[in-house]
């Protein structure tokens, strides 16, 4: 495993290192929706909690690299709700309806259109040195 951040120069800074893997984790995980869109699940609306959800740079980044609305959520007791909450589903025992007991609406990051042509042209390129 490598990796590269492609066009570095002299005359960036630290700050772009950091929008950089910020992007770079947007990609990946709009490979990972393409993925599970291909094997039959569409994924459609995008929910966030937790440390990373509070920026909002970051998730207009990933709002902006999946051309798609990302939901906040608020009050959000910690990862292991959502994965419990997805084997009960699984399993049949709830639905998702039901999560909304637990969280509440903490605002919706919408994209900026002139950021995702951007971003696209981006992403095609990510997928280009990540493609094996």
């Amino acid at each position: 495993m490598c990796g590269v951040i492609e066009g570095l120069t002299l005359s960036h800074d630290i700050g772009h290192l950091w929008c950089a893997v910020l992007e770079a984790y947007a990609y990946a995980l709009r490979h990972h929706v393409e993925v599970l869109r291909d094997m039959g699940h569409p994924a459609d609306r995008f929910f966030v909690s937790d440390g990373g959800s509070q920026s909002r740079a970051w998730m207009g980044i990933v709002a902006d690299v999946m051309g798609a609305p990302v939901q906040r959520l608020g009050g959000h007791p910690g990862s292991c709700l959502g994965a419990a909450w997805t084997a009960a589903v699984g399993v049949g025992l709830a639905d998702w309806e039901g999560i909304g007991a637990f969280v509440s609406d903490a605002g919706q990051i919408e994209p900026t259109a002139e950021n995702i042509a951007a971003y696209e042209r981006g992403y095609a390129r990510f997928r280009e040195l990540t493609n094996d």
